[in-house]
């Protein structure tokens, strides 16, 4: 049993960096504390870590390489990764993205508690 996608690189790293577009200028609109247009659609969860989650997993599955081989005594698994390098940077510029956002909501609604 083989998994791996069936998207050709180039096209998943392609379409990821455009799924990426909307969470960069949501941060960087909301960074620069501008009131950009069209800011309040793209504020969504969502819309934003829909994006991420997409870009994400289409660079992935376009890089990572699962093969399960049950024919012999003990079935043997097999993963590989390929280093395609726009792939790998659509994954590491989601994932910072992702942190981005995280952290912020963590930060934004972070409350210290009295001690005592």
């Amino acid at each position: 049993m083989n998994i791996g996608s069936s998207l050709k690189p180039n096209v998943s790293a392609a379409v990821g960096a455009i799924l990426l577009a909307a969470p960069s200028y949501f941060i960087g609109a909301s960074a620069l504390r501008q009131n950009a247009p069209g800011l309040s659609f793209l504020g969504s969860p969502i819309i934003l870590l829909g994006a991420l989650f997409l870009a994400f997993t289409l660079n992935v599955l376009s890089i990572l390489s699962v093969d399960l081989r049950s024919d012999s005594a003990p079935p043997v698994l097999s993963v590989s990764l390929s280093l395609r390098l726009s792939n790998l940077a659509v994954v590491g510029i989601a994932l910072l993205l992702l942190g981005t956002l995280l952290g912020y909501a963590f930060l934004e609604n972070f409350q210290p508690r009295p001690v005592g």
